[in-house]
This record gives structure tokens, sequence and C-alpha cells, in this order.
């Protein structure tokens, strides 16, 4: 059950309601400063959207589950706007920060903006919308719940040990690689242009005989990110999913293929040409407690630990105040649910 909810959470959370268009069949009646209005053929799409990630067909039973999702999600926008709950600016950037850090990868906001709309399959613009609607959500949640959350309890070493100990093999890092690099960027270029971008980076590795990799960075790199800390990429997972989606497989077997200190010639990828400097090679680690997460990382395995134990009550208590939120609107507005349209 937590599972179906938590898919269908996920489902509305990207959804627009479109009540200019013509309604139908009503669903529900919301009102709790204005009157809104859920129609059979909004829902009809979001169960849609649940049976093709889940491959089962969703019960009137679970219809109406995520009809109560639509329900209390549009209270709670109601009354966060009522109550004036505002999202600055600065507080929205530093948020999409966070997220862009939670994904693991260390890509460039260019590249981050790509992975959102490959992998989320939404405009930034979009993005930005639903996390900024995310975040007075919860701060609406929040403030109307605050004795909720100070009372959650830290968690204590015993149970930071108990949960290292059971699970110490899934705290590891996979092999990996660090290089320098000169890119060389073709998206967005016509294909007669792409032959002039491939000129440009062999004329870099010619270059390369007889300037340092430093200045030919300089001189032709397009990564802006990089090309004045001497092309430095970073370090590059085996296993890193998005990042190998991103460049491309070919891109990846070809730069573990290097060896230290090695110079590539020209590497295509999804993105561009490369032309690679191997700065270093490491092999897979399993990690103990006071190990740093990743290689050059503040973050210890047990910090993470104690931030995933706090993440988690954070959770549960989140998901009981809303629960509570959400039957207190319920008695306040005006809810008319037609059951009868439910069952298509």
């Amino acid at each position: 059950m937590k599972r179906f909810l938590a898919a269908a959470a996920l489902i509305l959370a990207g959804a627009a309601f479109s009540f200019g268009q013509v309604i139908d069949q009503p669903v529900a009646r919301v009102r709790l400063t204005k009157l809104e209005v859920i129609t059979q053929k909004q829902l009809r799409k979001q169960v849609e959207l649940l049976e093709q990630q889940t491959k089962q067909p969703v019960s009137p039973e679970n219809r109406k589950k995520m009809l109560d999702l639509q329900i209390g999600e549009i209270l709670i926008n109601q009354a966060a706007a009522r109550d004036n709950v505002r999202i600055s600016d600065a507080e929205l950037g530093e948020s999409v920060e966070m997220y862009k850090r939670s994904m693991g990868a260390q890509v460039s906001d260019a590249q981050f903006r790509l992975l959102v709309q490959n992998q989320l399959g939404m405009s930034w613009d979009d993005f930005l919308s639903n996390m900024r609607k995310r975040l007075i959500q919860e701060r609406y949640i929040m403030e109307k719940k605050r004795s909720y959350f100070t009372s959650i309890q830290e968690p204590t070493e015993a149970e930071i040990r108990q949960i290292y100990e059971a699970n110490a093999t899934d705290f590891s890092n996979p092999q990996m690689v660090r290089f320098n690099h000169v890119f060389v960027d073709t998206r967005n270029l016509p294909e007669a242009e792409r032959g002039q971008a491939r000129k440009r980076a062999d004329e870099a590795v010619k270059e390369l005989k007889s300037s340092s990799f430093k200045d030919v960075v300089l001189k032709y790199s397009d990564d802006t990110a990089s090309k004045y800390r001497g092309g430095d990429f970073g370090y590059l997972p085996r296993n890193d999913a998005q990042r190998m989606a991103l460049f491309g497989r070919d891109f990846f077997e070809k730069v573990f293929g290097l060896e230290q200190n090695q110079i590539s010639g020209v590497i295509p990828s999804n993105l561009g040409f490369h032309i690679v400097q191997i700065t270093e090679k490491r092999d897979p680690k399993l990690l103990r407690l006071e190990d740093p997460i990743f290689p050059g990382a503040v973050v210890t395995v047990k910090e993470r630990i104690q931030d995933l134990v706090r993440a988690q009550n954070q959770q549960v208590t989140f998901q009981r105040a809303l629960t509570d939120l959400i039957a207190e609107l319920r008695k306040e507005a005006e809810v008319t649910v037609y059951e009868q349209n439910i069952n298509w």
C-alpha cells in the first residue's frame, strides 16, 4: 500500500490541473477559499500514467486513494495561499542546488538541466515551478505542525553502528577515474559545423606536442567550469548511470581504458569531443565509518547514515503531519466526492 501511494504521489507531483477545459463528469468538488473541480478525465489520465508505470490495473479502491491525494493537494495549496506562504528566489535556488547534489553527480549547470529534461521529462521552467510549489507546501505543513517536528529524536551512536554493520557492503566506492579534459561542444550545432568542431579538436591534439595540457585547455576548451582549473573534470565513477546516459557508453569505455597519466586522442561523446588526461585511477573500495563517502568529499559514511536516519524520521513525521492537517482542512472545507464517477 505504501508503495502504491508513493508512486501515485509522484504522478500527482508533476500534474497540472487544466480547469479552463470543458468540464466532463466531476469526480470531486473542493472549496476552501475557491471552487476547484477534479474531473473524471483528469483522474483517468493520472490512473493511466500510474498503470503504465506499475504495469498493473488500478482498482476503484485505489482510484479513490488517488483522488484523495488530489483533494489533499488542492486543500494544502489553497490554505498556503490563504496564509500568504512564500518561497524566495534565493530559497528556491538553494533547494535546486541541494537536489542537484542529491543526484550524486558532479555536473555543470547545463548538464544538470539536460538531466532534468531527459530523466524527469519536463522543461526547466516546469521543474522550477513544481519545485517552488512543493517547497511552499512543505513550509505550510511544517509551520502548522511545528510541534511534530521539534520532537524528532537524533539517531544514537548505537543505531548508526548497527545500520553500518548490517549494510557494510553497501558503503563502498566503485572503480573511478579523475581526469583533465579539453572539451569541444557540438550540442545544437548543425551537421556542417560538427566537422569544423572535429577539426578544432584535432588541432588541440596536435598542439599538445609542443604545449602543456593546461595551455591547450585554456585555448580550446568550451567547458567554462573546468578550463581555469586545468580542465579538471573531477571523479567519474564507473557505475554512474546518469552520466553514462549523458555522455554515452563508448565515452566511458574509452576513458576507463586509459592508463594513469595517459593522454588520449579525440574521444567523441553525446555532447561533443574530448581530449582526456588521466590524473588518478581508483580501484573499488569498501568504506569505513570515518571514511569520506566520495574522494575529496567532506561528508563521512557516519554522517551520511545520520542524515539518512534523520531523513527517514522526518519523512515519517511529515506524513503524519500531512495526514492530520488534511483531515483538519477537510472539516473546514466543502468537499464533495462523486464516487459513482470513479467506477468506469
